[in-house]
């Protein structure tokens, strides 16, 4: 097929897998169907359609957007190989339930939990039986990536990794240096964060897991400063401040409807970019719901944006590292004792308590993601069966508490996402520092910010990341701010 047609058959498919997930997620639909879709689509992500769409990358006039279409076409094809273990899986886990106090805890459900349970003992046997749910997935997972990467060897690439690599820029060496040279900077920081944090918590440190990790993050003695019913007015205040808003329009769906099986965490759903945008929460309350909600916000902020004749490529499509960049960016101002101050009233003493724990929270995510793409460079280099068993050490040197290896291959996302989110993370926090510089430290009140960051959305994907750095004056990726941001703190 052409291009013209392939752009028409994308589009349409997109819309289908995005409104699929938002069904699901939203809990307006209770099982996942993905496969039917690809069924639907035969020729979009077959062998022949998916060599034309590299083949067109390499000679395209526009090489953005042909970039855009082979990478989209790769994904696809990619995960149309597999589509029917990854719905297995999925639904698996959606029907799964681990038995605690006398009942049947759906699977998805337990972290929750593990957030709120104060008794350590007690904590870890119910990570231990979220855990062994988890291994039964083990053997399919393994099955999968094994498919992935005989797939793309046959798409003339040298590995798993050269391919997203290749397509998506991720430059993972330099990448993978720059985090080696994180990991090391914030060390002592993150140790002695570490150990104030569980003796905060009253954790005992010489057999803490990760399940201890998501009870220290939970925090409730900061719950009175994050209420359930505020969260929607703190993010209306906060776009108004950047003239975002029209009225109580937010130029997205938010879906706030409770139903039984929504997510508990905020997610947005782009369905169709920029006129059906979908931004869900199920309103808990507490800094972990305003984290995901405002995290989410800049998503849906940023797509229902975009100029809508935008080409189709630019609009719907693109390097992901961008999107997660305007998402950190509302993300992170639920940690700035100023904003944290002015929108939610918090008093002063309490803001700066909670940003020094957020910032610890931070430092805690990046290591952990820095440690993850080291992971899964290597798994990604031979059999997942076996490189897997990387997993334990890598996190464990990282994060000094006990991993678990039955989460080896479910703490994976498709095509290194893991270097997407940690390149978002590094030009979030120049981006911040030129915002605060050229347009004040209460930047988001601000209506110039708005008109800057909506100049930089009409325009869709045009611009990889490199570029936009080169737009507030940095030569490319930078991660001093963010290594000074972390290490600021202490």
């Amino acid at each position: 097929m052409d291009t013209d047609q392939f752009i028409e058959q994308a589009e349409a498919f997109l819309t289908e897998i995005e409104r699929e997930f938002y069904l699901v997620g939203s809990g307006r639909k209770e099982q996942l169907e993905i496969a039917s879709i690809f069924d639907r689509y035969p020729d979009l992500f077959s062998h022949q359609t998916v060599e034309a769409r590299l083949r067109e990358r390499a000679q395209a006039a526009e090489p953005v957007a042909a970039r855009y279409l082979a990478t989209f076409a790769a994904d696809g094809y990619m995960e149309n190989t597999v589509k029917a273990i990854s719905e297995e899986i999925t639904n698996r886990e959606l029907a799964a339930t681990v038995e605690w106090d006398g009942e049947e805890l759906p699977y998805r459900q337990v972290r929750t939990v593990l957030a709120q349970e104060p008794d350590q003992a007690r904590r870890h046997d119910l990570h231990h039986r979220q855990l062994a749910v988890t291994a039964q997935q083990h053997d399919k997972r393994a099955e999968r990536l094994r498919r992935l990467h005989q797939e793309a060897t046959s798409l003339g690439f040298e590995s798993y990794a050269t391919l997203y690599e290749t397509l998506k820029g991720l430059q993972l060496p330099m990448l993978a240096e720059a985090m080696s040279q994180l990991l090391s900077d914030t060390e002592a920081a993150y140790a002695q964060g570490l150990e104030n944090a569980l003796t905060g918590a009253r954790v005992d440190p010489d057999v803490a897991d990760v399940s201890d990790i998501i009870y220290c993050f939970r925090a409730p003695q900061f719950d009175p400063c994050f209420p359930a019913d505020e969260m929607v007015r703190g993010l209306h205040r906060t776009m108004a401040g950047m003239g975002l808003v029209r009225g109580d329009d937010f130029g997205f769906v938010l879906d706030i409807e409770q139903r039984p099986k929504k997510s508990p965490r905020a997610f947005c759903s782009p369905v169709l970019v920029p006129e059906e945008v979908y931004l869900v929460i199920k309103p808990q309350g507490g800094s972990d719901d305003y984290d995901s909600f405002f995290h989410e916000a800049g998503h849906a902020t940023h797509y229902s944006r975009i100029a809508p004749d935008a080409p189709w490529p630019l609009r719907c499509l693109g390097d992901t590292d961008i999107t997660e960049s305007y998402a950190f960016l509302f993300h992170y101002l639920v940690h700035n004792t100023r904003w944290l101050r002015d929108v939610l009233g918090i008093p002063l003493q309490t803001a700066e308590e909670f940003r020094r724990f957020a910032l610890f929270k931070k430092l805690w995510f990046l290591r952990r993601y820095a440690a993850k793409l080291h992971y899964e460079l290597t798994l990604h280099g031979g059999d997942p069966a076996e490189t897997c068993d990387a997993y334990v050490p890598t996190l464990t040197e990282a994060l000094q508490v006990d991993i678990a290896p039955e989460n080896s291959l479910a703490d994976v996302d498709d095509g290194f996402y893991v270097a997407q989110y940690l390149r978002a993370w590094i030009f979030e926090a120049m981006l911040r520092r030129f915002l605060e510089e050229e347009l004040g430290e209460a930047w988001w009140t601000n209506r110039e910010t708005g008109w800057f960051l909506r100049d930089w959305w009409w325009q869709g994907q045009t611009l990889p990341l490199s570029a936009l750095a080169r737009g507030i004056g940095y030569e490319g990726l930078d991660a001093r701010p963010l290594v000074e941001e972390l290490l600021g703190l202490w």
